[in-house]
């Protein structure tokens, strides 16, 4: 099977796909999850309500639409992070004027941030898009004070031939490219969001992931109806 690195190797991310949907990337995801992703980043606030938010890093932020929620959270300090130029400016447009986001262009692997910054750092479906994991990890780590929570969601379909499991390797293979190639005019973007959700290692493989970057109390809860999966560790 191809991994996800390899994935991420033959598309052009920063300054092809991500910029070149950064516009429509919104209401394509909203058609593309039925509007469960509003669902889902409810989940995600919800663990972040759960413990010491005051900073917090969303990485991987895109247009912004998590970092927006999170930055209703009392007394939040928001920082957003993303290598795209596009999404930002969409993100920019998004949150307005709020003083208490501030959204930089950066990557992952290199997170321009002391150590021990952050008391959460969110990563809402941008975990497949990192070149390098395992280095990304680290450095989350890094910038997290100890403590602090890693709170990712990302799509994780489950293994196996059931039958609910075989309409969901349907939809992702068939279906969810021509839906977002229709919606954004970009065929590209969703083929490539096709084979990486398609190559993405199954949720227990990303814990022990996660966990050999030194983090603890590790797990996973898969979020209904089962694409999706929402990751949680401490530093």
């Amino acid at each position: 099977m191809t991994s996800p690195t390899e994935i991420s190797a033959k598309y052009d991310l920063t300054n092809g796909i991500f910029n070149a949907i950064a516009h429509r990337y919104d209401r394509t995801n909203g058609i593309l999850s039925f509007g469960l992703n509003a669902l889902w980043h409810k989940k995600l606030i919800g663990r972040v309500r759960k413990v010491p938010h005051q900073r917090i890093l969303d990485l991987a932020c895109g247009t912004g639409t998590l970092t927006k929620k999170l930055a209703r959270l009392q007394s939040a300090k928001i920082i957003g992070l993303d290598p795209s130029a596009n999404m930002l400016s969409v993100a920019k447009k998004r949150l307005g004027a709020r003083e208490n986001v501030i959204l930089k262009k950066g990557y992952a692997e290199s997170l321009p941030f002391f150590e021990d910054s952050f008391q959460v750092v969110t990563v809402s479906y941008g975990i497949r898009n990192f070149a390098d994991m395992e280095a990304s990890l680290l450095e989350i780590r890094k910038v997290l004070e100890p403590g602090g929570r890693l709170i990712i969601l990302e799509f994780s379909p489950e293994k196996g031939n059931s039958p609910g499991n075989v309409l969901k390797k349907f939809y992702i293979h068939k279906v969810l490219p021509r839906i977002g190639w229709i919606s954004t005019g970009q065929k590209q973007a969703y083929q490539y969001l096709r084979d990486s959700v398609e190559s993405f290692p199954q949720a227990g493989v990303i814990c022990s992931k996660i966990e050999n970057a030194g983090f603890k109390e590790v797990s996973y809860t898969r979020l209904s109806p089962g694409i999706a999966v929402l990751f949680t560790g401490i530093r």
